[in-house]
């Protein structure tokens, strides 16, 4: 690229000052694609996320587990095993609009000759123009460390949407809810970096446990756990393989009913 790039200035030196231009070369079979980054920073990174548990889920993934679901922002959601807030933070933008990198800039930004920055002030404010935040979305994150909450909630807050969620210091032993037709939508331990492999079956156990007592809800979870329907003592409705980073995990779905219709319309 740099002989050809000689041959058509003239020059045989290139200067390195100036702005970026990453050059991604994929190579697929017989195929080569050459493409510009223009994102820069990987786009799985929403830029709301300072802080972070030490095996977090990447924010497009927990967005996809969502996405997988019925769940909608007029039903419940909670995460037992929050971390540092990011699927029920997630959840929150996905109920208010939000586009996802509203919170976080673009490589590209930086070559304005290419995108004028009108372009991008114009982007960002149509992403603004769509947010509507809903503040009664009943979304719950929960952690047994207290630290891991305080950084859920400042996650929460960088991101905007603190008042959609109420985080708290709970262990799994302690889910409960009143309400019917809710979502358990999670990340719990796999045993890789967090806990001993040993000690997961009776925390899956407790999780399955406390979930039986829930009316009518839906548990959707993530694991690179083996045998975890032994472990539940039920086969999940669906499972879907999906790799977590490097990690091969599968997706099991409990499914619950579905709530009853609302009748929107007026009688006669």
């Amino acid at each position: 690229m740099v002989e050809r790039l000689k041959g058509i200035y003239g020059i045989s030196w290139f200067e390195e000052t100036g702005a970026d231009y990453p050059v991604r070369v994929f190579l697929y079979k017989d195929q080569v694609s050459v493409a510009l980054d223009t994102t820069g920073e990987s786009l799985h990174k929403r830029g709301y996320r300072k802080l972070a548990a030490r095996a977090p889920i990447a924010e497009n993934l927990a967005a996809g587990l969502i996405a997988l679901t019925p769940w909608r922002e007029d039903r419940i959601l909670v995460d037992p095993f929050c971390g540092s807030g990011t699927i029920p933070i997630e959840a929150a933008m996905m109920a208010a609009h939000m586009a996802p990198g509203m919170h976080r800039g673009f490589l590209a930004q930086g070559w304005p000759h290419l995108i004028p920055k009108g372009v991008w002030n114009d982007a960002y404010e149509e992403a603004r123009e769509e947010v509507c935040r809903i503040e009664h979305c009943d979304i719950q994150g929960y952690d047994i460390d207290p630290k891991m909450v305080e950084i859920a909630r400042a996650n929460a807050k960088a991101a905007g949407v603190d008042g959609m969620i109420h985080f708290q210091a709970r262990p799994v032993s302690q889910l409960s809810h009143s309400k019917k037709y809710g979502f358990i939508i999670t990340n719990p331990p796999y045993g890789e970096r967090l806990e001993e492999k040993e000690k997961l079956p009776a925390l899956y156990r407790e999780l399955w446990e406390q979930y039986q007592k829930l009316d009518s809800w839906s548990l959707y979870f993530i694991t690179s756990l083996e045998d975890v329907e032994k472990i539940m003592g039920r086969k999940a409705d669906k499972n879907r393989k999906i790799y977590n980073g490097m990690i091969k995990t599968w997706y099991y779905q409990y499914l619950g009913p579905k709530p009853p219709r609302r009748n929107t319309g007026s009688e006669r």
